[in-house]
């Protein structure tokens, strides 16, 4: 502390870094964060090649914040401007948000309108997901990439996307269209595929905190798919189908696997499909609360990614958060249509 205090004009940021599942040390992070005005940023890992992916959005996203910070600009890439080949003269820009489970395109217009958007599953490879989505995007408005000014990618598939001109973590993607969409927003939940993270936002829309779910998948979209699979429930329907429950259940397993295995209990128990899925929603909700509480409740809410299409999972953390939460006509594309602002801002 002493070594940062008397270097402080120097400090943009400090990375606290940690080994995973070492909680112990979460409480000197605490003290740090509260008696060290410098933004810091919290990471556990053990250094594993699986976990890097992850590390980096964390990192750089860290980067971006604090780059918004100094500039006191939501616009923290360089300028480039494209030939634009439109025949009426239009600038066209993309965002393309490339996760684990689906990619989305959002083509916009330099009035800031959507002129057309795609979903895509990814697939097994990010980069056929990318031009899958990008083609089908363009098709609907009968276009060629070579009339799209600036490309902006994101998501954690954001570094394989070749036809991509800059990439921008979710994060900061996230932050802007938030902003864009409802500038009353302070805080997003967005919970995809793999992943969940809280952001926090100043009352300029700019990024000032986030926290992402690095121990596990628990409370995640993949969690709730494999948990459709095992109840025999397609996923659409899960959300509606856990509104007539009637018995209020807990699913105590932290772990997606163990809590697998209990609800595979509760169903040879003879306990309602509805109940189950009820109990499954208040466990999605209460790990997604708690990154809330990390980056500290600021109201208002908005939820974004696939599963706030799930209204059970939303209802129940409008009933944890006590206050309602506001939900994008299409909450997918939010990361690609906040890539596309920042593409618009560029050009």
């Amino acid at each position: 502390i002493k070594v940062i205090n008397e270097n402080l004009s120097n400090i943009d940021g400090i990375v606290y870094h940690t080994t995973k599942f070492c909680d112990v040390y979460s409480f000197e992070y605490a003290k740090l964060k509260n008696i060290i005005s410098i933004p810091m940023l919290k990471i556990e890992t053990d250094y594993t090649e699986e976990g890097s992916g992850q590390m980096k959005t964390r990192i750089e996203a860290f980067i971006e914040t604090i780059k918004t910070k100094h500039n006191g600009s939501e616009d923290i890439q360089e300028s480039r401007i494209i030939k634009n080949e439109s025949s009426n003269n239009d600038v066209l820009v993309a965002g393309i948000d490339s996760g684990s489970t689906s990619t989305n395109v959002v083509v916009m217009n330099e009035k800031r309108k959507i002129v057309s958007y795609s979903i895509v599953r990814t697939g097994a490879k990010s980069k056929n997901g990318a031009e899958n989505a990008m083609k089908e995007a363009l098709n609907k408005i009968g276009i060629t990439i070579g009339m799209i000014s600036k490309i902006i990618s994101t998501g954690y598939g954001r570094v394989s996307i070749p036809f991509a001109d800059k990439e921008i973590t979710e994060i900061t993607c996230h932050g802007k269209a938030a902003y864009f969409l409802n500038n009353s927003v302070r805080t997003i939940i967005d919970i995809g595929g793999q992943d969940s993270k809280a952001i926090k936002l100043d009352d300029r829309g700019n990024v000032v905190d986030f926290a992402m779910n690095d121990k596990c998948a628990a409370g995640t979209g993949r969690f709730l798919e494999m948990m459709s699979r095992t109840l025999e429930v397609p996923l659409n329907e899960m959300g509606k189908k856990s509104l007539s429950w009637k018995e209020d259940i807990d699913i105590t397993s932290m772990c997606t696997v163990f809590a697998e295995s209990e609800v595979v209990s509760l169903v040879a128990q003879n306990k309602e499909i509805s109940d189950i899925i009820h109990g499954l929603n208040k466990s999605v909700a209460t790990k997604t609360v708690s990154l809330v509480n990390r980056v500290g409740k600021k109201e208002n809410y908005m939820m974004t990614g696939g599963v706030a299409k799930n209204i059970g999972v939303v209802k129940c953390l409008e009933e944890k958060l006590q206050k309602g939460i506001f939900i994008p006509d299409e909450p997918q594309i939010v990361g690609a249509l906040g890539a596309a602002l920042i593409a618009l801002d560029n050009v």
